[in-house]
C-alpha cells in the first residue's frame, strides 16, 4: 500500500509537470523569439550530459540498484541472500521475468535498461544536429514535438502498468521514452525562446524518468508478491 501511494504521488507530479509544459508552450510562445547559438549550446550541452549519465546508469544498473536499496521503501524488508536467486540481465532468472530480458549473441540483457541507453545515444545525436541546425523550426512542428513526446511518455507508463509479453516492444518503448524528452525539451525551448523553460523541460524529464522507474519497481514487486515461490527478489 505504501509503495502504491508513492507511485501515485509520482504520477500526480508527472501529470502536473506535463500540464505545465502544455500551458507554457501555449501561453509563452513567441513568434519573434531569437534564440542565440550559445543558448542552444547550453540547453543541448546539459541534455547531452544528462544522457551520458543515463547511459552509464543504464549499463551499470546493479550499482544503481544497490544505492537505491539503501533508501528504498522496502529497506526494512528482509532481503534474500544472493545465493538463493540467480540473475540474468540484472533480473531474477525465472519465468515471470523472461519478458524483461532479450538475448543477443547468446548474452542476456535487460530490455528496459538497454532501451534507455540506446534512446540516450540516439537523443545525443539528435540534439547535436539540433545545436548546429541553423534554421528556425515552425511552430506547428514544435507543438507536434510536444504532443508526440507526451503521447510517448504515456504509452511507456501504460506498458509498464499493463505489461506486454514482448521484450523487444518493451525495448523500443524505452528507446522512444528518451527521444520523447528530446522532443519536449526542444519544443518548449524553441517555442518560448527561454533558457529557463528549456532547463525546466530537462528537470521535468528527470521527473518522468523517475516516475517510470518507480512504476517499474512497483511492477517488479507485484510480480514477486503474486509468485508462489518463497524467494522474493523485490
Amino acid at each position: 500500500m505504501r509503495q502504491q501511494c508513492h507511485v501515485l504521488y509520482y504520477l500526480i507530479l508527472s501529470t502536473i509537470g506535463a500540464a505545465l509544459i502544455i500551458i507554457l508552450s501555449w501561453l509563452e510562445s513567441s513568434k519573434t523569439n531569437n534564440i542565440l547559438v550559445i543558448e542552444k549550446q547550453v540547453i543541448g550541452g546539459v541534455f547531452i550530459i544528462s544522457c551520458i549519465f543515463g547511459i552509464i546508469f543504464a549499463l551499470k544498473p546493479n550499482r544503481m540498484q544497490r544505492s537505491i536499496k539503501r533508501i528504498s521503501l522496502n529497506a526494512d524488508k528482509p532481503q534474500p541472500s544472493p545465493e538463493k536467486i540467480e540473475y540474468q540481465g540484472h533480473h531474477p532468472d525465472c519465468e515471470p521475468f523472461r519478458n524483461h530480458t532479450i538475448t543477443i549473441q547468446n548474452k542476456i540483457y535487460c530490455a528496459g535498461c538497454n532501451g534507455l541507453a540506446l534512446g540516450s545515444i540516439i537523443s545525443i545525436l539528435l540534439m547535436s544536429i539540433y545545436i548546429v541546425f541553423p534554421k528556425e523550426i515552425s511552430h506547428p512542428f514544435l507543438y507536434l514535438f510536444i504532443i508526440l513526446g507526451m503521447v510517448l511518455i504515456v504509452l511507456n507508463f501504460i506498458e509498464i502498468v499493463i505489461p506486454t509479453k514482448n521484450a523487444y516492444l518493451h525495448l523500443i518503448l524505452n528507446v522512444l521514452l528518451v527521444i520523447s524528452f528530446f522532443l519536449i525539451i526542444t519544443g518548449i525551448f524553441h517555442l518560448t525562446g527561454s533558457m529557463v523553460y528549456g532547463i525546466s523541460g530537462i528537470l521535468l524529464s528527470f521527473l518522468w524518468l523517475d516516475t517510470r522507474i518507480q512504476l517499474s519497481n512497483w511492477r517488479h514487486t507485484s510480480i514477486c508478491n503474486n509468485c508462489s515461490e518463497s524467494c522474493k527478489a523485490y
